[in-house]
């Protein structure tokens, strides 16, 4: 098996920033918003964050036929001014660097490319434990309630809103433990799902033959 291999040297035209405050940490979430996604999730557990005290903000990129019913989601929650839909953007590709924490609430997952990209860029993920996801994760180093602490980010259950925020808010509380995951994701997705290794992979593929 060959694995995915992404040019991380690509680039997109930055449209504008997302953050407003660079003191309140930013909280990602890209895909299409669709079923499969769960962005119903993310949007619960941004309320239990709130519900924590968290100051926080979070961003959700991307569009689809969903977002009608997560917006009144939002503002049946009392979130609406927590979370920023942007549609879609183009210029995915740079925003990533804007973010503190990437999230992802899919029920399943090949192998997710929105976590890859968000790695290459230094963001730690806090992830439902679904398909793919743990093959990005390192080493799982902890244990806690409800959650799995990883090389790379954390991982809850799918579908428990309550552990995914408690998973943010775990990153939130402790920056400097957000910023070493994220340099050991960068390092990790740059070496191993690089273009350059897809490219001596498939090389090495046909010299062996």
């Amino acid at each position: 098996m060959i694995p995915l291999g992404i040019d991380f040297d690509q680039k997109s035209e930055r449209l504008g920033s997302l953050k407003s405050d660079p003191d309140i940490p930013l909280i990602g979430i890209v895909g299409r918003l669709c079923e499969v996604k769960n962005h119903s999730m993310f949007i619960d557990a941004i309320h239990e964050l709130k519900q924590l005290g968290a100051n926080a903000r979070a961003v959700i990129i991307g569009d689809g036929h969903l977002r009608p019913a997560l917006e009144s989601q939002a503002q049946k929650l009392q979130v609406a001014d927590k979370i920023v839909f942007t549609g879609f953007r183009d210029d995915v590709l740079s925003l990533y660097n804007d973010l503190d924490i990437v999230g992802l609430t899919s029920l399943n997952e090949g192998t997710p490319l929105t976590l890859i990209e968000a790695m290459s860029c230094g963001v730690p993920a806090v992830s439902t434990e679904v398909g793919g996801v743990v093959d990005l994760m390192g080493q799982r180093l902890e244990i806690l309630d409800g959650m799995s602490v990883w090389e790379h980010g954390l991982t809850v259950p799918s579908g428990d809103a309550r552990n995914f925020a408690r998973g943010l808010q775990y990153l939130i509380d402790n920056p400097q433990t957000r910023k070493e995951m994220g340099l050991r994701a960068r390092s990790f997705v740059r070496s191993h799902l690089s273009k350059e290794r897809l490219i001596t992979d498939i090389e090495n593929l046909y010299s062996n033959k």
